[in-house]
């Protein structure tokens, strides 16, 4: 710190000397110090005045908007018609005047003493903020000034919908804010009025909107009129819906009747199962379901496939028009007790069969059908006596079936050999014989149930 003081201090001190010395000059010669400040001046002025002048104009130019004239202080119900605009006369620098327009001025016109009737010629007063720009006059200097009594009417809003809606959306009824205007101004003015408009576009719109729109009094061949409105501007508000719905609807339907004898219905399909449909929404809204017309399947053996074309509301389309139901039927699995006459081989020699009734009792299962349909011919069954004694002896029958049956139980079958000779005491039965007589009353019983 103190090397640069050393470093500077001449430079300091040599700088306070001079700026004392000016102080002290300027004091000792306030009048010469004067009058070189207002001798610069001056030049400065001389300068100006030569190179960039002021001079009168006319603003603005003939290329450019003139300046609108407003007129103030009309008295309570009086309305002015339009005035002409103007332009001035203005003093200015030759570089600002190019530069001056009319939004630079303001002209008004006093027309507090005018009366209804009234056309006056009144003079018109401009002003500027601009503070090198003098207004010299105004041209014209007068304007003219048409004063007539004003009379109002109240009329509705009357909203205006231009465009279309993108399709499938419908527009409800529009609400406007504020429902009724009043217009003032001259009498064949607010009597040509015959409706004030709130336009709106609706072009593309998918979903209700508010609109604020400017108001708009119109005659009825919709030419526009000059008057005062209550409220310059609306709120509308368009209400937009989807004016058709589409939606997947569920497809039902089913049968009338039985199969034949034998056979169940194991399954109920419609292709396809659903269908889009496009309506209008109240309608496609209390759609839950679509339900066709049932099949008849009396008596069928087999798959029932049948078409039904699509009754729809009327305005509802559908994605198909015909649909299928598919019944499918198959047999029911069942079973049957038949009792067969068996046949006998492999006797013993010098023995024969006692003489009697003799059945086997079998079990079969398969498809009802096929167990409805079988014939005692079309099961067999088959006794081997090999071996057997000459007495009461059991056996197991071997029993033939056709294809698809199954044979679930066979009962064991008593016969009896005997020698060829008579065993029995005429008139008497033999145990055969009753136990013939026992099956016989049994198939009674089971006929009887």
């Amino acid at each position: 710190m103190n090397d640069l003081w050393v470093r500077f201090r001449p430079v300091l001190l040599t700088a306070r000397a001079l700026a004392l010395a000016t102080v002290v000059a300027v004091i000792r010669n306030w009048i010469l110090a004067l009058f070189s400040l207002i001798a610069a001046f001056a030049i400065w002025f001389f300068v100006e005045d030569v190179e960039n002048p002021r001079i009168e104009a006319i603003v603005p130019g003939e290329d450019r908007a003139p300046i609108a004239v407003e007129v103030v202080n009309v008295p309570a119900g009086l309305i002015v018609g339009e005035v002409l605009p103007i332009r001035v006369y203005v003093e200015a620098r030759a570089e600002e005047v190019g530069e001056l327009g009319a939004a630079d001025f303001e002209a008004v016109v006093d027309a507090s003493d005018i009366r209804a009737g009234d056309v006056r010629s009144l003079p018109v007063t401009v002003t500027t903020e601009r503070r090198d720009v003098r207004v010299v006059r105004s041209e014209p200097g007068t304007v003219e000034v048409v004063a007539a009594a004003t009379v109002t009417k109240e009329l509705p809003v009357t909203v205006v919908i231009l465009g279309e809606l993108p399709s499938g959306f419908r527009q409800g009824l529009p609400e406007v804010d504020p429902p009724f205007v009043t217009i003032t101004g001259r009498e064949g003015l607010v009597e040509s009025v015959d409706q004030v408009q709130a336009t709106v576009s609706i072009t593309g719109l998918q979903h209700t909107q508010t609109f604020n729109v400017e108001l708009a009094p119109r005659t009825s061949d919709g030419s526009r009129v000059t008057v005062t409105l209550s409220r310059n501007r609306a709120r509308v508000t368009v209400p937009v819906e989807e004016a058709l719905l589409t939606r997947q609807i569920a497809v039902l339907g089913g049968f009338l009747g039985r199969p034949a004898r034998g056979y169940v219905v194991t399954d109920v399909s419609v292709m396809p199962s659903s269908i889009e449909v496009t309506g209008p929404r109240e309608i496609v809204e209390s759609f839950t379901t679509f339900v066709v017309e049932d099949v008849d399947i009396g008596g069928a053996i087999a798959q029932v496939i049948e078409s039904r074309v699509l009754e729809l509301p009327q305005g509802v389309s559908a994605g198909v028009e015909t649909v299928f139901i598919t019944v499918t039927i198959t047999p029911q699995e069942g079973w049957r007790v038949l009792r067969i006459v068996p046949m006998f081989r492999d006797v013993p020699d010098g023995l024969e069969v006692a003489s009697g009734i003799y059945f086997v009792e079998v079990r079969l299962a398969g498809w009802e059908p096929d167990l409805a349909g079988l014939d005692l011919e079309d099961v067999t069954a088959t006794v081997s006596l090999d071996g057997a004694p000459k007495r009461f002896s059991r056996h197991e029958p071997e029993v033939f079936v056709p294809e698809g049956i199954e044979v679930l139980a066979v009962a064991p079958l008593w016969v009896e050999l005997v020698d060829p000779s008579p065993q029995a005491t005429e008139g008497e039965p033999s145990g055969l014989e009753e136990e013939a007589e026992s099956i016989e009353e049994e198939e009674a019983a089971e006929a009887a149930q």
